[in-house]
């Protein structure tokens, strides 16, 4: 099988510095140990959810070992997070603007998630993946291995993460299981 990864740029309207320490595999590898269902692909809603928190573990994981905060889950980020996948699956695009234009601040801004707050950050990173690629640790490991995404996923103003994880593929041609995955990262 061909290895089908695809990561798009990370974007972050703010400037983000790489923390030391261990390398994205070793982490990666270290933390597919301490979370559930790190190897396993999402093939319905059941599976899917297990892999969403799979991620979160994994993320969280990486960060710990970078010495930042864990994320919160956040619903209003999820939501923005899963339209924004699941735009992507039936648009057949991978893009951090939707084909409508709209960027990762007003897909959150159209959710409650900085309605109280006036100094709100937002960042985002993009995968996926088929086949044996589309599991947990394979899609959190490329992202890492990215250093513009890694950054993102480090980044220590960060608090909350909605994760959208989507099955399909944002492109043409692609058969087999595949998921595809908005993060999307806030503080307010």
């Amino acid at each position: 099988m061909l290895r089908v990864t695809a990561i798009a740029c990370a974007i972050v309207g703010l400037v983000a510095v790489m923390p030391g320490g261990a390398t994205a595999a070793t982490t990666s590898r270290a933390a597919s140990g301490a979370c559930a269902g790190t190897g396993s692909m999402a093939v319905d809603e059941a599976t899917r959810r297990q892999a969403v928190r799979a991620m979160r573990c994994l993320v969280n994981a990486e960060r710990a070992a970078a010495g930042a905060y864990p994320l919160r889950p956040s619903n209003p980020l999820v939501s923005a997070a899963l339209g924004h996948s699941a735009a992507m699956v039936s648009g057949k695009f991978i893009s951090h603007s939707s084909l409508n234009g709209d960027t990762v601040r007003k897909r959150v801004r159209r959710t409650s998630y900085a309605r109280r707050s006036r100094n709100w950050v937002v960042g985002e990173t993009l995968t996926w993946g088929s086949g044996m690629f589309a599991t947990p640790a394979e899609l959190v490991a490329a992202l890492m291995a990215s250093p513009p995404h890694r950054a993102t996923m480090l980044d220590r103003r960060f608090r909350d993460v909605g994760i959208g994880m989507v099955l399909g593929a944002p492109m043409l041609d692609i058969t087999g299981a595949a998921a595809t995955v908005t993060l999307n990262f806030g503080r307010r």
